[in-house]
């Protein structure tokens, strides 16, 4: 069982809006480990996201600003394998899973920008794959992960997440 805080950054525009969903980032990852290293997890995180002020302009070609606020909730599955490196494990893992990213866009209407319907929160599909490296001491381990959230659905944007991880094993 591990505890990770953490930062995300977002990797492009939806429908040339800048949306951040990621930002500052804490979770809960729990797996188990066999002993040849094959490891089954999942994962449930939560992203504070960001604002951002950006600009718009309606189709009449008048300008206008306003500020588009995300954050998004991700959990799923993980398949992993545990590579022993002298006292420190690397990790390599794939997690299948389910991002619900929401919004609001104080200044304009999710219509106006056509940004689908008006709902938020927008569910959607990722791959995670991503790449831990621990350091084990006793019942406890720390480490630093990283992965990216590779979106499937295309109004939600992928994103590379940077964590601080924590925990004990059983």
């Amino acid at each position: 069982m591990l505890a990770s805080a953490g930062w995300g950054a977002h990797t492009g525009k939806i429908v040339h809006l800048e949306l951040a969903p990621y930002g500052a980032s804490f979770g809960i990852d729990l797996g188990y480990t066999w002993s040849p290293g094959f490891r089954l997890g999942g994962y449930f995180f939560r992203s504070l996201g960001r604002s951002v002020h950006q600009p718009g302009e309606t189709l009449s070609g008048r300008a206008y600003e306003f500020t588009a606020d995300t954050s998004s909730l991700n959990g799923g599955l993980t398949l992993g394998w545990d590579v022993p490196l002298y006292q420190l494990v690397l990790r390599y893992q794939l997690g299948l899973g389910v991002t619900a990213m929401a919004w609001d866009l104080r200044g304009t209407s999710p219509r106006t920008e056509n940004f689908g319907d008006d709902s938020s929160p927008s569910l959607g599909v990722h791959l995670a794959p991503g790449l831990t490296l621990l350091w084990p001491y006793g019942l406890f381990e720390g480490g630093l992960g990283f992965e990216y959230l590779a979106q499937i659905k295309d109004t939600i944007p992928s994103g590379f997440i940077g964590t601080l991880l924590v925990g004990v094993k059983l």
